[in-house]
């Protein structure tokens, strides 16, 4: 059985409302750059990164990390980045939903590598179980299920949330 516990409107709000906050929080920056993790961290990217082109005078440059979830190791990221220019700017990594947090974990493993002044952190759902001490900046929602459950962000015509 598939609960939806966000629709298409909801999962938009969601994302403007992150939206702000990652503006709030980085009013005197310049430059940020976004790090989606794919697949559903792209489309969650690039609808952040429309809300900041009406919303925002800070320049926002995002690339895609395709990272194997097996065996937990960055495949590429999408463009290549130059780590000159990452040098002491600011990171938002983007991830649909934090569940062990692993994969967030080895995407900054990675990102640690560019010297960024700061990693921050932004999700649509939240869980409550993770085995690395991870705490998004920025979150849609915050679900309490059970261990079992599991959290699907489809992203399809019409994105949703589900608990299967």
């Amino acid at each position: 059985m598939k609960n939806i516990v966000l629709d298409s409107g909801d999962i938009i709000n969601k994302i403007k409302r992150i939206s702000i906050e990652i503006i709030e929080k980085n009013l005197k920056e310049e430059e940020i750059y976004i790090f989606g993790v794919l697949p559903n961290g792209k489309y969650l990217s690039e609808q952040i990164n429309i809300f900041f082109k009406k919303k925002s005078k800070i320049k926002f440059k995002t690339f895609f990390i395709d990272i194997d979830k097996t065996s937990l190791s960055i495949n590429k990221i999408i463009p290549e980045p130059n780590p000159i220019k990452l040098k002491n700017k600011v990171i938002i990594l983007i991830d649909d939903v934090i569940n062990s947090g692993a994969t967030l974990m080895y995407s900054i493993n990675k990102l640690l590598d560019y010297s960024p002044k700061e990693i921050q952190i932004a999700v649509l759902i939240e869980r409550n179980y993770k085995s690395f001490p991870l705490t998004p900046d920025f979150k849609g929602l915050e679900l309490s299920t059970a261990k079992s459950e599991h959290v699907e962000v489809s992203i399809d015509k019409s994105p949703k949330v589900l608990i299967k």
